[in-house]
């Protein structure tokens, strides 16, 4: 049987449509930052665990000085670490000088309207004024 020109139109809008299905599996990606403030009149040694399907995607020791004219000390991480799939949980922890002090669990879920990334930052609050405690939380989308 010859291929008529209708044929193979056919067969092309079929591959074209095979490849729109293919798009909506892509999965959404992204990364995770954080911001650690130190509001203390302590100086600490402070270390970022980040955990990612129970292994180490990222662990970083800060020298955190003390903070100055009620200004806190800041560090910033924008990428701290990348290529994370929505909906995959992941585990932050502070130690300060060697001790464990407090660890949060969150969920990948922050997707930006019309994009494929996720973004997520993990606020980190070492003695917020009026408290003497450490403060984490991820970003509120």
């Amino acid at each position: 049987m010859p291929w008529s020109r209708r044929h193979i139109l056919g067969f092309g809008g079929l591959s074209v449509l095979s490849g729109f299905a293919g798009c909506t599996s892509v999965p959404f990606i992204g990364t995770i930052g954080l911001v650690l403030r130190n509001y203390t009149e302590n100086a600490y040694d402070a270390r970022i665990e980040i955990r990612v399907a129970d292994r180490v995607a990222f662990e970083q020791t800060y020298r955190l000085p003390t903070a100055s004219e009620a200004k806190p000390y800041v560090v910033t991480e924008a990428d701290a670490v990348s290529n994370i799939p929505k909906g995959r949980t992941y585990t932050v922890s502070l130690f300060l000088d060697g001790t464990e002090v407090d660890t949060l669990e969150a969920t990948m879920d922050c997707t930006k309207r019309d994009s494929h990334s996720v973004e997520e930052e993990v606020s980190i609050d070492i003695g917020f004024p009026g408290e003497k405690t450490v403060d984490m939380a991820d970003s509120q989308c």
